[in-house]
C-alpha cells in the first residue's frame, strides 16, 4: 500500500505542470504581459525538456535509486518553481521552466519505471493513478484558478511548488533500486510490423499535439468568451468530475464494440469541440464545450495506450507511446501560439481539425491491419 501511495505521489508531482498548463499559460500572459506566442514558447520549452528528460533517462533507471532520484529531481523542480515566482524577465523564466521540466521529467520517468518493475498489475495501478488525477483535479483547478486570478503566474507556480513539497513526503516509500517482478511473458503472438508501431506513435503524437494546443490556451479562450481565470478553473473542475465518467465509460465499454468506433468517435468529438472552443464567445457554450473536451480526453487515453499495448506482448510499443504522448504535449503549446499569432484562434481550431483527421486515419489503419477492431487486446 505504501508503494502504491508513493508511486501515485510521484506521478502527480511529475505531471502537475502539464495538468495545470491552462492556468500556467493564462498566469504568465497576465502576470508578465506576454503574447500568446511567447506564453506558448515558455510552455513548449518546459514540456519539451520534460519529455526529452523522461526519454533519455529511461535506459539508465534500472541502475539508479528511484527514491533518491525522485527526491533530488523534485527538490530541483521546487527550487525552479520558487525562482519562477520572483522573475519578471522572459529569458530567465524560460531557463527556470526548463529546470523545472527536467526535474518533473525525471520524477515522471522514474515512477513509471517503478510501476513496471515492481507492480504485478501495472494496468490496475495506472487506473488508480487516473482516478486520483480526476479526484484531485476537482480541487486543484478551482484553487489554481482562484490563486491565478489573485496573483497571476506567482499564484499557480506557488501552488505547484507547495503541493510538490507535500507529495515528496511519500517519496520515502519508493524503492531504492528497481528489481523486476517475476512475470511470465506469453510469446505465442508475434509482434506487429514496425511500421504499424510507428504509425501508432505518429497518431498519438499528432492527436496529443492538437489536444494540448487547445487545452493549454483554455484560459485565454475563456476570457474571449467572457470568463475570468477562476471561472475557467471552475469549468475545468467540472470537467475533471465528468472526465472521471469518461474514463469509467472507456473501462466499461472496453473493446466490445471494437477499437475503430471509439477512436473515430472521440476524434470526431474533439474536432467539433475544438472548433467551438476557438470560435465561440458565449460563456455557457464555452463551459459546456470545455467540460465535454475533458470527458472525451479521459475516454481517449485508454484506447490510445490499449492500441499501443496490442502491438506486442512485451510492452515495448506501449512504453514508446508514453514518450509520444509527452512529446505531443510539449509541442502543442508552441504550435498553438504560432497558429494564434498567424491565423488567430480560428486558425487554431481549423489546424486542430486537420490534425485530428490525420491522427484518425493513422490509428484506424493500425486497427484494421492488426485485426483487433472487434476483439480484446
Amino acid at each position: 500500500m505504501k508503494f502504491v501511495l508513493a508511486v501515485i505521489a510521484a506521478q502527480l508531482a511529475g505531471g502537475l505542470v502539464t495538468q495545470m498548463s491552462p492556468l500556467v499559460v493564462g498566469g504568465v500572459i497576465i502576470g508578465l504581459e506576454l503574447t500568446e506566442q511567447q506564453a506558448g514558447f515558455v510552455a513548449f520549452a518546459e514540456f519539451m525538456v520534460l519529455a526529452i528528460t523522461a526519454i533519455v533517462i529511461a535506459p539508465f533507471l534500472p541502475k539508479l535509486s528511484c527514491r533518491r532520484l525522485c527526491l533530488v529531481a523534485a527538490a530541483a523542480a521546487v527550487s525552479a518553481q520558487l525562482l519562477s515566482i520572483t522573475t519578471n524577465e522572459l529569458a530567465l523564466l524560460v531557463a527556470m521552466r526548463c529546470i523545472a521540466g527536467a526535474g518533473a521529467g525525471l520524477v515522471y520517468a522514474a515512477s513509471l519505471a517503478a510501476v513496471a518493475s515492481r507492480s504485478t498489475n501495472p494496468d490496475k495501478l495506472y487506473g488508480y493513478i487516473q482516478v486520483t488525477w480526476a479526484v484531485l483535479s476537482t480541487i486543484l483547478f478551482s484553487l489554481g484558478g482562484y490563486l491565478t486570478d489573485l496573483y497571476a503566474h506567482r499564484g499557480i507556480y506557488g501552488m505547484i511548488a507547495g503541493l510538490t513539497l507535500a507529495l515528496m513526503l511519500c517519496f520515502r516509500w519508493l524503492p531504492s533500486a528497481g528489481h523486476a517482478v517475476a512475470a511470465t511473458i506469453k510469446t505465442d503472438q508475434p509482434a506487429a510490423p514496425s511500421w504499424l508501431g510507428l504509425a501508432t506513435l505518429a497518431g498519438i503524437f499528432i492527436y496529443l499535439t492538437a489536444s494540448a494546443a487547445v487545452y493549454t490556451f483554455t484560459a485565454p479562450l475563456g476570457e474571449r468568451a467572457g470568463l475570468s481565470t477562476s471561472q475557467v478553473g471552475y469549468a475545468l473542475t467540472a470537467g475533471a468530475v465528468v472526465g472521471f465518467t469518461g474514463a469509467g465509460l472507456a473501462t466499461w465499454l472496453n473493446v466490445r464494440k471494437g477499437r475503430a468506433l471509439p477512436i473515430a468517435a472521440f476524434l470526431a468529438a474533439f474536432s467539433i469541440i475544438a472548433l467551438v472552443l476557438c470560435t465561440n464567445t458565449h460563456p455557457v457554450v464555452f463551459v459546456v464545450a470545455l467540460v465535454l473536451s475533458v470527458l472525451f480526453f479521459y475516454f481517449s487515453v485508454p484506447y490510445l495506450f490499449g492500441l499501443a499495448a496490442a502491438l506486442d506482448q512485451q510492452g515495448r510499443w506501449a512504453a514508446a507511446a508514453g514518450s509520444a504522448y509527452l512529446l505531443g504535449f510539449a509541442v502543442g503549446p508552441a504550435f498553438a501560439g504560432a497558429m494564434i499569432e498567424w491565423y488567430d484562434y480560428l486558425g487554431l481550431g481549423i489546424a486542430a481539425v486537420i490534425a485530428a483527421t490525420l491522427a484518425c486515419v493513422l490509428l484506424l489503419v493500425v486497427v484494421r491491419n492488426l485485426g483487433y477492431a472487434a476483439c480484446h487486446p
